[in-house]
């Protein structure tokens, strides 16, 4: 009996876990300043580009987007977190860029949006 209540427990802790870092859609948004800049359907970006943004003052982040995945491959910002915080893997840690005013995250799922997707 306890080895099925450690079991359970464990299968429910990685069912948590898993939810809490699984990525809620295919679609990201490239927001600046509070402005969303772009967006991309990461489910079809079979290759490797990159995304160069400008920011108002000279700075510039460029992105990777890569078999489906995204993260800033470079930045001239002065502490590089932005850089090494890796790919976007999940809706509630977001890329952020704060002396650019960058963030690269997850479309948050709206009734509106999902309809306007899928049409």
């Amino acid at each position: 009996m306890k080895k099925f209540v450690l079991a359970a427990l464990l299968l429910l802790i990685g069912w948590c876990l898993w939810r809490w870092f699984a990525p809620h859609g295919q679609i990201v948004e490239i927001v600046q300043r509070s402005r969303v800049i772009a967006r991309l359907d990461l489910s079809r970006e079979t290759g490797s580009r990159t995304i160069d943004i400008r920011s108002p003052g000279g700075g510039y982040n460029r992105l990777l987007v890569e078999r489906g995945r995204v993260r800033v491959l470079s930045a001239n910002c002065p502490g590089q977190d932005c850089v090494r915080m890796g790919w976007l893997r999940s809706a509630s840690l977001p890329l952020i860029c704060l002396p650019h005013g960058l963030t690269v995250r997850y479309a948050p799922r709206s009734e509106g949006d999902l309809d306007s997707l899928s049409q």
